[in-house]
């Protein structure tokens, strides 16, 4: 039988964003998949949404094409689990009043991109699998790891 162990890279993405506002009653649940990809790999995205406000993580291929897409609320954690091995992007939108037909928030607070392209790899090494593993913490902060930039939202629409 073969032994899995794990990879692990944490990586903690700080914002400059801060909104009391609440957060309607009939908001998505934490991991509704909006657009879901064919998950038969070993590799684990684990988020924590330490925002006030839901987010919706896409995680998209190099062509910035929309792979994944799943709702997290505010104050909550994900899994996504069975990742292949691949090169991907990340983006995550936040704001409130989810509009499940337009693929987006109503009022949208911000756009955001992790700049460096999120690596998963399995390798099989021996008895054992050794697999990536990416954890985010997402959370307000007065200074922020993101450089502003121009840049195009991946349309999970459709």
């Amino acid at each position: 039988m073969r032994q899995k162990t794990m990879c692990l890279i944490i990586l903690i993405l700080l914002f400059g964003v801060s909104s009391t506002q609440a957060q309607p009653a009939d908001r998505p649940d934490t991991g509704t998949y909006i657009r879901d990809m064919h998950r038969d790999g070993y590799g684990l995205l684990v988020i924590y949404n330490n925002w006030t406000m839901d987010t919706v993580a896409v995680l998209t291929d190099k062509k910035v094409k929309p792979k994944l897409a799943v709702y997290l609320r505010a104050k909550d954690a994900l899994e996504v689990n069975g990742i292949e091995d691949g090169e991907y992007g990340l983006y995550f939108t936040i704001g409130d009043d989810w509009n499940a037909g337009e693929g987006k928030f109503d009022n949208v607070y911000g756009y955001y991109r992790y700049n460096t392209p999120m690596i998963f790899e399995t390798k099989d090494v021996g008895e054992e699998i050794e697999y990536t593993i990416l954890e985010l913490d997402l959370y307000k902060a007065d200074a922020t790891n993101f450089m502003p930039d121009q840049f195009q939202f991946p349309d999970i629409s459709s």
